[in-house]
């Protein structure tokens, strides 16, 4: 709680400022409060929107997985032999023996592999709604992204895209073959892609510099418990686990979330400065103050910031504001990289030989200590030094897997439910794990990071941007699965050449620690350039 003396300090500072304009930041700093009860409301409310973003994005770590498989019984026996196909054993092939020789251990309904057959000659139909998942998501962040900078804004996008994402889940369940799951994996994809970065900006746009860290942690959090949510609902629906069931629940909720929560949250007073809004802007201001136990001076004004949001759309500023796009592109291909492993990793825990609800579960819990050092970093660490000692960390664990990978019996065929040597499975999944945090940690250090870098005007558009080029990074994810099927070091040393390679492009960024956030490219194009000369040190470049 804020003393006496500190509010009455506070307030004898806005007497004296009467009457004068002032910055949205003046103004959550000074009067609002950098974070206080009504910024928390928003930032919890919010927040739920990614954990069903995690949800939708990770869900099919299950129901696309490959089941287990077991042989009949036969007079009691686990193995019979059938005149010319062979003897059924755990260490057999589905594809050389006949149908009658083996069964799904949980049913048809287990996966989409069981259901429809994927396997043998159909296995690389298993990979499709995957790869179209992450397609659907980069056409997402590349049209729908922009939106939320214009005329939609961050709130309605995310109540739009949390509503389109329970509806396509819903469809997804009743798909009749792959070809539509696909399709509409596709669709869950390009709805799902504003969330993320909706929730970020939303969260972060309404509190002071020094909260940025806090702020961010508490969203990485709810991905965790998004991610957590996922192998808990699958163990605990294990012995009658449907993957129609799974998306079926994951959905209802988003449904009541987008009609009955999300409008209780406060747009966002800089996306309705640059809109033009500034009365309603002030308005949600005056009561986030109230609610923290404030006011604002009743002939408060702020300034008026809108003619560069008149013009062209926020991509074309972007890219067409030489400082800006050098930074998108540096962006951009860092992201790449780290998308690769932040999505294909999980995605691939079911080729580590190891059991995948505890697996799945430890990929998740691992999220929780990546955004405590994520928090860390951000309050105190330089943002280009820390991503770079993270992609260089997450591409050495890959290293390191790849001379603990095991193959298959039959590499040719990933259909045998066994692995030549188990010996290093645990040290393997040891390696998984550090490579994830690291890659984890990464990818959040980079949205703050991000989010630091450009100005309102068009910072929900270049984040969409970033998420796009992990989106390129995590189409190329299922292919990257896939090939741990038949492969695991491969898989392995792809990844960690991806990133490390990926990393070494934030040396080109500008360092943004304790920076102010900037409303319009102009703007922030003076003030830095101002910077540099009061300062000598290249910030612009």
């Amino acid at each position: 709680m804020e003393s006496s003396i500190l509010k009455e300090q506070r307030e004898q500072k806005w007497r004296e400022k009467q009457g004068k304009k002032f910055s949205l930041d003046e103004i959550i700093e000074s009067c609002i409060g950098g974070f206080g009860g009504a910024q928390l409301f928003q930032v919890v409310v919010v927040s739920l929107g990614w954990v069903f973003d995690v949800q939708h994005t990770f869900l099919t770590i299950f129901t696309d997985a490959q089941p287990t498989w077991r042989c009949t019984e036969t007079s009691s026996l686990q193995i019979w032999e059938i005149t010319g196909m062979g003897k059924c054993t755990e260490e057999s092939s589905v594809c050389k023996m006949d149908t009658s020789q083996w069964e799904w251990e949980r049913g048809k309904a287990a996966s989409i592999i069981s259901e429809w057959d994927l396997m043998c000659g159909n296995s690389f139909k298993a990979a499709i709604p995957g790869l179209l998942f992450f397609v659907g998501a980069l056409a997402g962040y590349i049209i729908l992204g922009p939106l939320a900078d214009t005329w939609l804004g961050r709130k309605r996008m995310l109540i739009l895209s949390s509503f389109m994402l329970s509806v396509s889940g819903i469809l997804t369940a009743m798909s009749p073959n792959i070809w539509i799951y696909s399709l509409l994996r596709a669709i869950t994809g390009f709805v799902k892609a504003p969330i993320a970065t909706c929730c970020l900006v939303l969260s972060t746009e309404l509190v002071g510099r020094k909260w940025r860290g806090l702020i961010g942690f508490l969203l990485f959090l709810s991905g965790t418990i998004g991610f957590l949510s996922i192998p808990a609902l699958a163990y605990l629906t294990r012995l009658q686990f449907s993957w129609r069931m799974t998306y079926i629940y994951l959905s209802l909720i988003p449904l009541l979330y987008s009609l009955f929560l999300l409008p209780c949250v406060w747009e966002s007073p800089r996306w309705l400065l640059l809109q033009g809004r500034s009365e309603e802007a002030l308005q949600n201001l005056k009561r986030l103050a109230e609610l923290n136990g404030g006011s604002l001076p009743e002939n408060v004004r702020i300034e008026d910031r809108r003619a560069e949001t008149q013009s062209d759309s926020a991509l074309s500023r972007l890219w067409g504001t030489q400082w800006a796009r050098k930074r998108l592109i540096l962006v951009m291909a860092v992201g790449a990289g780290i998308g690769l492993i932040y999505f294909g990793l999980p995605l691939g825990v079911g080729n580590l030989g190891f059991n995948l609800y505890i697996s799945v579960t430890l990929n998740a819990l691992s999220e929780l200590p990546a955004g405590i050092i994520s928090t860390l970093l951000v309050a105190r660490a330089r943002r280009r030094r820390a991503i770079l000692l993270l992609t260089l960390t997450s591409a050495s664990f890959c290293f390191v897997c790849v001379f603990l990978s095991g193959d298959r019996t039959n590499p040719a065929d990933p259909s045998s439910n066994q692995t030549k040597s188990t010996a290093g499975k645990y040290p393997r999944l040891v390696g998984e794990l550090g490579a994830f945090v690291s890659a984890v940690t990464a990818f959040n250090v980079m949205l703050i990071f991000c989010l630091e870098l450009f100005p309102t005007t068009v910072r929900n558009s270049a984040m969409s941007m970033f998420r796009q080029a992990s989106g390129v990074g995590a189409i190329a994810s299922p292919v990257i699965v896939f090939i741990g099927r038949n492969s695991p070091a491969l898989s392995f040393a792809l990844s960690g050449i991806a990133i490390i390679l990926s990393g070494f492009f934030v040396l080109g960024l500008p360092e943004t620690k304790d920076q102010p956030l900037y409303d319009t490219l102009e703007g922030q194009e003076w003030e830095e350039k101002d910077l540099i000369n009061r300062s000598n040190k290249p910030l612009l470049s």
